[in-house]
């Protein structure tokens, strides 16, 4: 299994709830390359997309990266002035509103 039950329990309990979808997708792609390591497609079911380099970062940094995909759902593009950043260690908005949800 690519995904940790933890990880799949955050999804459950927290990001669908938090941005109303009933369900998502979670692919596995199997790059090599350091980014994306996450990335979502949008629709009717939304397709949250993981690789090797997403599932060797700790936990509260791949629920951060999964709450990144989240704001997407939500409308939320990035915006640097208040620290929505493709860059993970740049992406201080998405670890506020990930310790808002925990």
């Amino acid at each position: 299994m690519n995904i940790s039950k933890g990880d799949i329990n955050f999804i459950k309990n927290k990001l669908l709830p938090w941005t109303g979808l009933r369900a998502v997708y979670i692919a596995w792609e199997n790059s090599k390359r350091k980014w994306p390591d996450i990335k979502i497609e949008l629709g009717e079911i939304p397709i949250i997309t993981i690789t090797p380099e997403w599932r060797r970062q700790n936990k509260q940094e791949r629920h951060k990266r999964l709450v990144h995909e989240g704001l997407h759902v939500l409308g939320m593009e990035h915006d640097e002035s208040i620290g929505f950043s493709t860059i993970p260690a740049r992406d201080s908005y998405s670890k506020k509103v990930y310790r808002s949800l925990i």
